[in-house]
């Protein structure tokens, strides 16, 4: 089952699909609506809702945060049936015109992503929604082609996926942190209240949401490396900074998806070789 949420804030629509499945939501994600502009288009097992639900509204183009297949797995279909462009970063164009290697788990959940030919976005430009113009800013560290895009007038920042949390418990096997902590460095110097994050978006106080998981970041990696440099192995450090284990995603990610990669991306990062 597909649960859909709808949200008016000021001239921003907002839509939310989770993914229902044995009365749990194992995977919600938001598309944003502003002007002619839609901003991510769902995962492909929410096409029919994403659809029904994005058909009525203007839009004349589409522009994307990244590849993953929970914002670009409706790209294809929705450039084709609604005859609009769509616009990522130059790599996401590459990936996406290639076809993405989605792993068993992201197409159980999600499902696929159908080639599409994207148009290269790059940061110099803007996007123009009609009556406001979104910067795209690059923010790489969860993805290599990830971008934010900030609307200065609104005090408003489309943050892909870089925030999620205040504090993360996780993280994937590519992802790395010393480019996340950059990422969050270069947005918190900008000037914005409402963090509309793709999967938990803040309407108040958002730059302090971004400042809590830039602070969390920061002194993780910290204690890491303290911890490492005294020979603590993986799940010593995991203890250490209060996260645990999940073996539960763990195993049905096969490792691509747990909290001990989240010590791996610091040694990867500082290029020390890893001991268990």
């Amino acid at each position: 089952m597909i649960r859909v949420k709808r949200f008016e804030f000021e001239e921003l629509t907002g839509l939310r699909f989770s993914i229902i499945r044995m009365n749990r939501n194992i995977q919600t994600v938001h598309v944003f609506h502003l002007g002619n502009t839609l901003i991510d288009t769902g995962q492909k097992k929410s096409r029919k809702e994403v659809y029904e639900n994005v058909s009525p509204l203007t839009i004349d183009k589409i522009v994307l945060t990244h590849h993953h297949e929970d914002h670009t797995g409706n790209a294809a279909y929705l450039k084709r049936k609604l005859h609009v462009p769509v616009y990522a970063h130059p790599h996401a164009c590459k990936l996406l015109s290639q076809g993405l290697n989605i792993p068993p788990l992201g197409v159980l959940i999600t499902g696929d992503v159908d080639r599409v030919d994207a148009i290269p976005l790059f940061e110099s430009q803007v996007v123009d929604t009609g009556k406001y113009q979104l910067k795209p800013i690059f923010t790489p560290g969860h993805t290599e082609d990830h971008y934010a895009f900030y609307l200065k007038e609104k005090g408003w920042l489309f943050s892909g996926d870089l925030y999620v949390a205040d504090r993360i418990k996780y993280f994937s096997d590519f992802e790395s942190m010393k480019k996340q902590i950059e990422s969050l460095k270069k947005l918190c110097l900008l000037d914005f209240e409402v963090l509309l994050c793709s999967h938990n978006p803040k309407f108040k106080n958002g730059k302090k949401h971004l400042q809590a998981k830039l602070q969390d970041l920061e002194s993780f990696y910290g204690v890491v490396l303290n911890l490492y440099a005294k020979g603590y192995g993986y799940q010593e450090i995991l203890h250490e900074t209060g996260r645990k284990e999940n073996k539960i995603y763990d195993f049905i990610s096969l490792g691509a998806f747990n909290a001990e990669n989240m010590v791996k991306s610091v040694l990867r990062d500082e290029g020390l070789p890893f001991k268990p």
